[in-house]
């Protein structure tokens, strides 16, 4: 969601590598637990119950049966237990970002707040309180009833224990990082005083081909103009890991007469987040406001852990962590705090802690426990005006934009996000945008920590302090259609007036954009101007897999081929190639390869500059004379080395060298990471090709009709992470042909698809 959401831009090669949460107090009953669970085709859970308490307790004993490890890897995680069961050096993700184990204790043991994690839960309306003591007592429930029974990957490991509300309020918050600091959170987990140890290097990033991590998602809302029926229709398609305790799971929740919403939400959290109910439908995709800042501190000269605010002397905040350690004893770190937040030490780069100079990182998200509310107002909304009243109350979407549309017609854009509240005046006294560094989502907003009158500004308008309020951000409502590829609210929709807001809302004045959104757009044209839109011609558009640059350069790379020193294995190569990423296609992913050097080159590579005022066919065509086109002749014969080194054809099919591993099985998997294919995947390298671990996760294309929602999705990956399940690996055969299959909502269509006999569960 993105997430969207959200993407790991890698190119060819994305590593990335499991995830995790864990435990603390004793567990908790909750009361009213009765729930029952009916699966429908694809294993997937129809949660019933009573009470809120009861749709927690059924929606935690329906994940736990599908992926109990990686939950229970989840919770132990971010409990800051990873040393502790697996030692301190071992690989560890946090979030999306690499890292070893003893970073990943230290950064959760330093950045999550239990007490003010319980204290917003405290906040919460009842029925959110309610929904997540209910989720406790279903996992716990599960591994009662499966005891000494669970899946070989977590068979008798002590780390797979019960949790308290604490485990899943800490899991909650540390998704909400997941795009700001916890870009920073091996940085923040070794930084030490200058003139001590040394700081260890970070590890290599997550991105092996083009050492670049992005987060991304494509999501369409049509209005009622737009439509074949008149009614609204969203397409999503967050970006997502295919691998972790990040991944999407599809469910249903209902409480007669009160609440049914269906969809998927992040493994872990008891609330749909991207999904519909009867009325209304949303997707997401990660937005571009800025979600944290470091402030630069000024440091007293006789002592480099004092800093000075308004000229008067503070001493930072020390902590002592004693990390446990497998096999050996603790480990023993000292953390340093500002009043802005945890210290951060980025050696190398002008963000690291100098005798004059320190950073502290303070993040929006920080404690923020609202998602619950946000999302079950989501589930009770009727319009998507209900949806903009959810997201400027509560803020508890972290850091995505909504896309959504309702059965009246209505669509909707919103980024209402914790962000910062600073004005342009203030940012322009007291900010500026820093170096975009490798590992990081974005580049670094800078403040005058030094300065009492450069916070971020409160408002009781915003629900927590510091946040910019709702109506400063960005809403946009149409009739015809809005979209986002992770770019600025500015190319929403081409039709409408110029707008600026705060510069926490946006990325750098005048970006160009992305090559998703240029293609999005062009998608979208293409299908109004055949006619209005369906759910099925929504969905295919989504899903066509054409490298949209292609258009723009394939011709001109063509032309260059014809010079002499050409690869010509490579251009033969590419002659052939159809412009589109489907399991047919041969060559593809050499151009996939080609493109991602060029991008990160950084090099002027086009003779048609950008016109603001035609984003989808500017800039266009290659410069390939001279200098210019031997580089980028440079770059085809790198590409082309890097599948020979594979051992890997230059025109293989598609389907035969990116696919999805399922035990023996390789399952071929269309789509790209670069150019702008709207359907994008990144995957590792292996043996014969590359194995999709992040891209396209929980697709949906939903309408209403007279009685409800018509929704159609595909869960990219299938529902459960155990080799053992019959949901490993359904899906994912199904969208190897790009089928996306019919929710079932009503109790009619249940029951019409249901597979085996309900699950009543009870005290």
């Amino acid at each position: 969601m993105t997430v969207g959401s959200m993407r790991i831009r890698a190119g060819i090669a994305v590593l990335l590598a499991s995830a995790s949460v864990a435990a603390a107090f004793p567990a908790q009953a909750a009361p009213g637990t009765d729930a029952t669970i009916t699966r429908t085709r694809f294993g997937i859970p129809h949660i019933k119950a009573k009470t809120f308490a009861g749709l927690g307790y059924g929606a935690a004993y329906a994940q736990a049966q599908d992926n109990i490890c990686l939950l229970a890897d989840a919770y132990m995680s971010v409990a800051g237990e990873r040393s502790r069961f697996f030692g301190p050096d071992g690989a560890a993700t946090i979030g999306v970002w690499p890292g070893k184990n003893i970073d990943n204790d230290v950064f959760y043991r330093t950045v999550l707040d239990d007490a003010a994690l319980t204290a917003g839960f405290r906040r919460l309306a009842p029925d959110s309180r309610a929904v997540i003591d209910g989720w406790v007592a279903g996992y716990n429930r599960f591994l009662k009833d499966r005891a000494g029974r669970l899946p070989a990957a977590c068979a008798n490991q002590p780390w797979v224990r019960d949790i308290t509300r604490l485990d899943v309020l800490r899991w909650a918050n540390a998704f909400q990082l997941f795009a700001s600091s916890a870009g920073l959170s091996v940085q923040i987990a070794q930084t030490r005083p200058p003139g001590t140890e040394p700081a260890k290097a970070a590890p290599a990033t997550g991105a092996v081909a083009s050492g670049e991590i992005m987060l991304g998602s494509n999501g369409w809302a049509f209005g009622g103009d737009a439509t074949a029926n008149g009614r609204g229709l969203v397409v999503g398609n967050p970006h997502f890991p295919w691998i972790g305790p990040n991944r999407f799971y599809q469910m249903h929740m209902t409480i007669a007469g009160k609440f049914d919403v269906a969809g998927a939400g992040i493994m872990g959290q008891p609330y749909i987040g991207i999904g519909f109910n009867k009325d209304v439908a949303w997707t997401h995709t990660v937005d571009t406001a800025v979600h944290m800042t470091l402030a630069r501190l000024t440091l007293d000269p006789a002592d480099p852990t004092v800093y000075l605010v308004d000229g008067k002397r503070m001493p930072m905040i020390r902590r002592q962590l004693s990390i446990p350690v497998k096999d050996g004893a603790p480990i023993v770190r000292t953390v340093y705090a500002s009043r802005h937040g945890p210290i951060v030490s980025i050696p190398g780069t002008p963000y690291a802690w100098t005798r004059e100079t320190a950073w502290a990182v303070r993040d929006a998200n920080h404690n923020n426990m609202r998602a619950a509310d946000n999302y079950l107002a989501f589930g009770r909304a009727r319009t998507v005006d209900d949806l903009r009243a959810a997201l400027t109350q509560h803020m508890g979407s972290g850091f995505i934009n909504t896309i959504a549309a309702d059965r009246g017609g209505a669509s909707m854009f919103a980024d209402i996000t914790p962000a910062p509240n600073l004005s342009a005046e203030r940012f322009a006294e007291c900010g500026k945008r820093g170096d975009k560094l490798p590992n990081l989502y974005s580049r670094m907003y800078e403040l005058d920590g030094s300065r009492s009158s450069c916070d971020w500004a409160s408002d009781s308008a915003a629900p927590a302090p510091g946040l910019l309020p709702g109506r400063e951000m960005v809403v946009q409502l149409r009739r015809d259609y809005v979209q986002n590829s992770n770019d600025s609210y500015r190319w929403t929709n081409p039709a409408l007036p110029p707008v600026e807001r705060a510069p926490m809302l946006g990325t750098d004045p005048g970006p160009l954009p992305d090559m998703r959104t240029r293609s999005g757009v062009q998608a979208i044209r293409a299908m109004l101007a055949a006619g209005k839109v369906d759910i099925d011609r929504g969905a295919a558009a989504m899903l066509s897999n054409k490298v949209f640059v292609a258009d723009l350069v394939l011709g001109d790379l063509l032309q260059l081929c014809k010079r002499s020193g050409a690869p010509a294995d490579a251009c033969a190569a590419l002659a052939k190639w159809d412009g589109k990423m489907e399991v047919d296609s041969r060559g593809g992913m050499l151009f996939s390869a080609f493109w991602m050097r060029v991008t990160n080159s950084g090099r002027n590579i086009w003779k048609t500059p950008f016109d603001p005022k035609d984003i989808v066919g500017t800039p266009a065509s290659l410069d390939i004379t001279g200098a210019a086109g031997d580089a980028l002749l440079a770059d085809l014969t790198a590409a082309a080395g890097l599948f020979k080194l594979l051992g890997v054809p230059l025109d293989a099919p598609l389907g035969q060298i990116q696919f999805a591993e399922r035990g023996a099985e390789r399952i071929p998997v269309s789509g790209g990471a670069w150019g702008g294919v709207l359907n994008w995947m990144g995957g590792l390298p292996t043996k014969g090709g590359f194995n999709v671990i992040h891209g396209s996760s929980y697709i949906q294309s939903v309408t209403f009709d007279d009685k409800g929602p018509v929704a159609k999705s595909i869960l990219t990956y299938s529902q459960s992470s155990d080799p053992a399940s019959p949901h490993h690996a359904d899906q994912t055969r199904e969208f190897a042909k790009k089928q996306l299959h019919r929710f079932p909502f009503t109790d009619a269509e249940i029951a019409a698809d249901a597979i085996g006999q309900p699950l009543k569960l009870g005290k």
